[in-house]
């Protein structure tokens, strides 16, 4: 079954495909998809952005998704090669030539479905591009990564980095993360904490987890499905006592984050950029909309 799919990713003729795709994806996709078409069915076109253009022209030949657009198509026949390690019972993948391991539950197509999300995400030309080649994290950093999921961003930093604090609450990945950092455990901390602006049981703010010392380097990478600015709250000591400082802020969650979020970075000083391009996003119930996804911010 697995060849047979795999056969038909690479021969089928594209037009096939897409309309297969859209014809199978989920009840939830097929919904957003239609709710767009249907909101820019009436809108004039010369009044529409070039980027609400490129969303509509997209859409009408593929199914939905966050990336819509031509260059990250080629990602949807990516086919990674998954691994399998006996010893522990877990699939992995060699990613820039370490394990990076998934969780104990998920199938080789999982695996693979995951890596594909992951290069659309860190293509060159993604609104959630976290690095570029003027951004960069220095060697011997501290990195606080927020939002970890597999670790993919901070398993391809670890080597250069001093100290290596994880942020996740779910014990699926928090299993696999022990797996995939197991050769720098001397240096990684996983935290089964949420980020926020309080310090309790279930969450934990870091100004309250990190402790400051002005002659070292902090990257900060913030992706926590919405909580971004309590997060942001929580670093008062931070801000006022770090002089070397790099942050990566998801923007996207909520609609007017890109706007508000900024704010508090110019409020604390902070230099920042706004990735380039879009991403399409939605909490539940909303209308899905084109969204600045991610800011780079700075302090040196």
């Amino acid at each position: 079954m697995k060849s047979l799919k795999l056969i038909w990713q690479k021969s089928a003729p594209l037009f096939i495909q897409n309309f297969l795709n859209i014809f199978t994806d989920s009840p939830e996709n097929k919904a957003k998809r239609k709710k767009i078409l249907n909101y820019y069915r009436n809108k004039t076109k010369n009044k529409l952005t070039w980027e609400e253009s490129e969303l509509i022209r997209f859409l009408k030949h593929h199914r939905y998704s966050p990336f819509p657009f031509q260059w990250a198509l080629k990602y949807d026949n990516l086919i990674p090669e998954v691994l399998f390690d006996e010893s522990v019972s877990f699939h992995y993948v060699l990613f820039e030539g370490k394990r990076l391991y998934f969780p104990r539950n998920f199938t080789r197509n999982q695996v693979m479905w995951t890596m594909r999300s992951i290069s659309k995400e860190q293509d060159k030309k993604s609104a959630h591009l976290y690095l570029t080649d003027a951004f960069q994290v220095e060697n011997g950093s501290i990195m606080v990564d927020g939002g970890v999921a597999e670790g993919s961003l901070s398993l391809s930093l670890i080597e250069k980095l001093k100290k290596l604090y994880l942020i996740e609450c779910e014990p699926n990945w928090n299993e696999a993360l022990k797996l995939t950092f197991a050769p720098w455990k001397e240096k990684v901390e996983i935290v089964t904490k949420y980020l926020s602006d309080i310090t309790d049981e279930q969450h934990v703010s870091i100004d309250n987890l990190v402790e400051v010392k002005e002659e070292e380097k902090y990257f900060i990478k913030l992706d926590v499905e919405g909580y971004e600015k309590q997060t942001l709250k929580g670093m008062n000591r931070f801000f006022s006592q770090v002089k070397n400082l790099k942050m990566c802020v998801c923007t996207y969650h909520f609609e007017n984050d890109a706007v508000e979020i900024s704010k508090m970075l110019e409020n604390r000083e902070m230099s920042y950029e706004f990735s380039e391009g879009w991403l399409l996003f939605s909490m539940e119930n909303e209308m899905p909309s084109l969204r600045k996804a991610l800011i780079r911010a700075w302090k040196e």
